[in-house]
């Protein structure tokens, strides 16, 4: 309870901040720095954000249990494909693994399962709750080649949707 409050005044602040269309999207003049965070990759490698610079990213917040986020995986892998023929930008999803409700063996099973060859990052919370603090599942976040969040989507988005909002960062 205490967590999702926290969350919500969180999401309160970012619509104040922002504006009342930040839930929409956010535009490029209302850009926010990501701070550095680093992810451990399913081969327990790490991803750092700042490896990534000088690209588009795009996290995909998402877990296995969540049903809005199974329903939009097909169309992230399509994206996916078309983004790694293009390089117009980087695609990752984000499994939060809390060891209760997701686990990293629960997320990879159903990506194999389901035939999704994104790259599958896994956070404890840390960048889930605290550098994002995602309100719900799945969340796509897009961040420019500096570093920049730029833009969002809360809830099931399409490829056409994610497509629109690389293009318009780059």
């Amino acid at each position: 309870m205490k967590k999702r409050l926290l969350q919500l005044s969180a999401v309160v602040f970012l619509v104040v901040l922002l504006g009342a269309t930040a839930l929409a999207q956010v535009g490029p003049a209302a850009r926010v720095f990501v701070p550095e965070f680093e992810l451990k990759t399913a081969d327990n490698g790490t991803i750092k954000l700042s490896d990534l610079r000088g690209n588009v990213v795009v996290l995909n917040f998402w877990a296995s249990w969540c049903y809005w986020c199974k329903y939009e995986m097909p169309e992230l892998q399509e994206l996916y494909e078309e983004l790694q023929e293009t390089g117009e930008a980087q695609i990752y999803l984000v499994n939060y693994v809390d060891g209760e409700y997701e686990t990293v063996e629960t997320g990879a099973a159903w990506l194999a399962e389901n035939g999704i060859t994104i790259p599958n990052l896994v956070d404890d919370g840390t960048v889930v709750n605290g550098i994002f603090q995602i309100p719900g599942y799945p969340t796509t976040v897009v961040i420019d080649a500096e570093g920049y969040l730029v833009d969002f989507a809360v809830g099931a988005t399409t490829k056409d949707t994610l497509l629109k909002m690389i293009r318009r960062v780059k």
